[in-house]
């Protein structure tokens, strides 16, 4: 039996670059791996559980509020992971070209290695303990409301940091606090 999914998956032209299944109150997605262009992944705000494996030039994967427990293996091209308020409880390894990794409101204890090029990192509303080296290029870090009593070393770029709601006791080589934002108020 063919779903309402597959039948529109079916109809769409293997070239396509970009794909918007948001909101469609879909719980399964089917292969996609004939769409060997696509770079550009929309499917937000459904009821899934899972996700097949994703095709190799992916760029953006936009998987926000659904019920994902774990992600597949990322592709290497993947440069933006918008993964927030699902039920992870781990990450994959990252790829090297991300830039931006949202994995805020999940149940995460513990990240993967970050990425070199790595720029901005929302990981508030979780239940890290703590967070592993921060790349150098990273400009922006929310990571409020976990468990970290203790920060890594920040980059010397560093934009933004918001760390609110954590048992913070100790901001090592924090570069004279010359962030133009920073929010450690509210601390546990």
């Amino acid at each position: 039996m063919t779903t309402d999914i597959e039948t529109y998956l079916n109809s769409l032209p293997e070239d396509i670059i970009t794909l918007d299944i948001s909101f469609k109150g879909i719980t399964s997605l089917p292969d996609l791996s004939r769409f060997k262009n696509l770079t550009k992944l929309y499917c937000h705000d459904n009821q899934l559980t899972v996700l097949p494996a994703l095709p190799q030039n992916l760029t953006k994967l936009y998987c926000h509020n659904n019920q994902l427990t774990l992600l597949p293996a990322l592709p290497k091209t993947l440069k933006i992971l918008y993964c927030p308020q699902n039920q992870l409880t781990a990450l994959r390894a990252l790829p090297q070209n991300l830039e931006e990794l949202c994995c805020f409101t999940n149940q995460l204890t513990a990240l993967p290695a970050l990425p070199d090029n790595l720029k901005e990192l929302f990981c508030h509303d979780n239940q890290l303990t703590s967070l592993p080296t921060l790349p150098q290029n990273l400009k922006k870090l929310l990571c409020s409301h976990n468990q970290l009593t203790v920060l890594p070393t920040l980059p010397k770029n560093l934009e933004m940091l918001l760390c609110s709601h954590n048992p913070v006791y100790e901001i090592v080589n924090n570069h004279s606090n010359d962030y133009r934002e920073v929010y450690l108020s509210g601390q546990n």
